[in-house]
């Protein structure tokens, strides 16, 4: 408890501890694609936001994915929660192409503010993730397709920062 809290002061970097609720898409939802990877296991990780929507609930996002079908990803981060909707040997519509979605595993972010920011809790939880699955390359959507997601972190300089503060 002391410790964490002497972290706090002095690493000025929030601490979570991440929230990890596994809510898979179900068999026959619109989004729903139930492949395995081409080589049996994802070998990259695409950083993503789900749109400038920030009070928006991981519940909600995956609610929409299962209704619309247009997309989904493994992971859905708010704050200190993350949401897998996805086995991580699974398959998810995210990337935009064929070679992002068929070698990448897919993590959403929804952002603090409109502008496409991810909060510090999310930050923290986004690293913790990571933290647990295979060690591999990061990227952003914007690398696979020139999408402009996660918005914020289309500019490479607060990319790097951000992938600074979740590599570390």
């Amino acid at each position: 408890m002391i410790l964490e809290l002497l972290r706090r002061i002095f690493c000025k970097q929030e601490v979570t501890k991440m929230k990890l609720i596994k809510n898979y898409i179900p068999e026959g939802a619109r989004c729903s694609t139930h492949h395995g990877f081409d080589n049996g296991q994802a070998s990259i990780i695409t950083i993503h936001w789900t749109g400038p929507l920030p009070n928006q609930t991981p519940e909600q996002v995956r609610n929409y994915w299962i209704s619309n079908g247009e997309a989904s990803a493994h992971f859905i981060i708010k704050d200190e929660v993350c949401l897998q909707c996805w086995p991580t040997d699974t398959v998810a519509w995210h990337a935009g192409c064929r070679a992002g979605n068929y070698t990448s595993l897919g993590i959403e972010v929804i952002p603090k503010n409109e502008a496409g920011e991810f909060s510090d809790k999310s930050i923290t939880t986004l690293k913790e993730l990571i933290a647990t699955l295979p060690k591999m390359p990061i990227v952003r959507h914007y690398d696979w397709t020139s999408k402009d997601c996660p918005r914020y972190y289309c500019d490479v300089n607060k990319w790097q920062e951000l992938l600074a503060k979740i590599s570390k």
